[in-house]
């Protein structure tokens, strides 16, 4: 009885999940995640708490579901800007450009992943989930080590490394509301980061900055 019930309110309000998820980032942003009760998501979803337990029976799986959902829409957005005809540094190139602009527009995304990715509230099988969304980080560092046009260093060092400056980057542009600045810091960024990794055959090195 209780699963016909939950099916049935499913189908009748589809957005219903969306709104959860919605009210739960918005919060999970403002308050922290761990400051958050499912009741206050609820509450600003506008319905009851019992309709949010028959979407998500936890508030761990609502965490769950706001970290796929991050990495599923910045996944489908890359994907519009990415082709194989791409040479390495452009895929490079692409892959750091989108990723900082998408985050740029997503802002309420990018705080929150910032917040769950090291405090141990995600499951391993939901990391090792999100993980298959950057299939092109490691498709580009395959094709750049394929071709010799980057250093042989191992794969999740050189996409390690390559998030961690896009955080580095981000971190920065928060402190910077000049839109020319930042699109200088968007590439001077990248340009630090490509050098460290390229080889000679890998293009030539990132224009020195004007004196």
């Amino acid at each position: 009885m209780e699963y016909c019930q939950e099916i049935m309110i499913r189908k009748l309000a589809p957005d219903k999940r969306e709104n959860f998820l919605n009210a739960a980032l918005k919060l999970f942003v403002a308050n922290g995640v761990q400051n958050t009760s499912t009741a206050a998501i609820a509450q600003e979803a506008g319905t009851a708490a019992g309709t949010l337990f028959l979407y998500f029976p936890t508030k761990q799986d609502l965490i769950h579901e706001l970290v796929l959902q991050v990495a599923r829409e910045q996944s489908e957005h890359m994907k519009t800007l990415l082709n194989p005809s791409l040479s390495v540094r452009d895929m490079f190139s692409t892959i750091w450009s989108g990723s900082i602009r998408w985050f740029l527009e997503n802002r309420d995304a990018y705080v929150y992943v910032q917040q769950v990715r090291d405090s141990g509230l995600v499951a391993e099988a939901i990391a090792q989930e999100t993980g298959k969304f950057f299939g092109y980080y490691y498709d580009a560092i395959q094709k750049g080590l394929n071709e010799g046009a980057i250093k042989p260093y191992p794969i999740d060092v050189i996409g390690g490394i390559l998030y961690q400056d896009i955080v580095a980057v981000m971190n920065l542009l928060r402190l910077e509301s000049n839109p020319g600045k930042q699109e200088e810091i968007i590439q001077m960024g990248f340009d630090i980061y490509w050098d460290g990794i390229r080889t000679r055959s890998g293009g030539p090195p990132a224009p020195s900055p004007a004196s």
